[in-house]
């Protein structure tokens, strides 16, 4: 991830079209950074070689044949077997949206954003906006090859595109890796540190789930369920999992997280200089 974290913002959107003015100037800064196409490329083509490393060996016990391999899962659950690198994908892809936002930041092509659109949260809007079409026509084709690839993989156990949940758990989960991306953008407006907003999106999205295993069986898992990723990844998830939450509630418990990011996030902006 270096030479993703090492590349700046270089472009200055041009806003004399007004709206459309502005989005195509952040479609330009976005395309004309290598960080966004080298994020992409890790986190997605990770996630089909994870999925078609997951299912080809789960006959044997996984990877190493000891058993290992997504917590969880197994032939019962061939959709997810195949989905499963979603998980590095999202890393990868909650990056590329702080990057987006701290880039700026740091060259200082920020203060020449907002001199040109002084109200600046259209800014935060059209970032957002070019941003997520992106994710979420790369992250769509993505599952859609992990899925293929990983039901060849498991032969007879496979399922087809036909049957029931895989249409709305491959929306899903390219609704889920924008949304996280998304989430990474709000940390970077808010935080305005790269190392900042990657240490708080990895802690709230990979390391919380883990330490919340060790919170009182009482109340614990009502926490874990709650944070932004246990409850969104229940958007593509075919087989139930106990005490869960549902597919589109756990979807909006996540964009929760969104509209209270960006809604501080813009408050912020107005009140703290470039």
């Amino acid at each position: 991830m270096t030479a993703v974290l090492d590349t700046p913002a270089r472009t200055v959107p041009q806003t004399n079209g007004g709206v459309g003015g502005l989005l195509r100037g952040e479609w330009v800064k976005l395309r004309s950074l290598r960080s966004t196409w080298v994020a992409l490329a890790i986190g997605l083509v990770l996630m089909v070689l994870l999925g078609w490393l997951f299912t080809g060996t789960a006959e044997s016990g996984g990877p190493g044949g000891d058993g290992g391999g997504p917590p969880g899962l197994s032939f019962t659950d061939p959709v997810g077997l195949s989905l499963a690198g979603y998980r590095l994908a999202q890393l990868a892809i909650g990056v590329l949206g702080v990057l987006l936002v701290t880039g700026e930041y740091a060259t200082g092509t920020i203060r020449s954003t907002f001199a040109a659109v002084p109200r600046r949260w259209p800014v935060v809007v059209a970032k957002a906006a070019v941003f997520s079409a992106v994710v979420f026509l790369a992250s769509l084709v993505a599952g859609g090859a992990s899925f293929l690839v990983g039901q060849a993989s498991l032969g007879d156990l496979g399922v087809g595109l036909g049957a029931d949940g895989v249409v709305r758990a491959l929306l899903g989960l390219a609704l889920y890796l924008t949304a996280i991306g998304l989430f990474g953008m709000a940390l970077g407006w808010l935080l305005r540190s790269t190392a900042g907003a990657i240490s708080t999106l990895f802690g709230l999205v990979f390391l919380l789930p883990i330490l919340g295993q060790l919170l009182p069986a009482s109340w614990g898992p009502d926490v874990v369920r709650l944070l932004p990723g246990e409850a969104g990844a229940q958007v593509f998830s075919v087989v139930p999992v106990a005490d869960a939450l549902g597919p589109w509630s756990g979807l909006a418990v996540l964009i929760g997280y969104l509209v209270v990011g960006f809604a501080a996030a813009t408050v912020l902006l107005h009140r703290r200089d470039a």
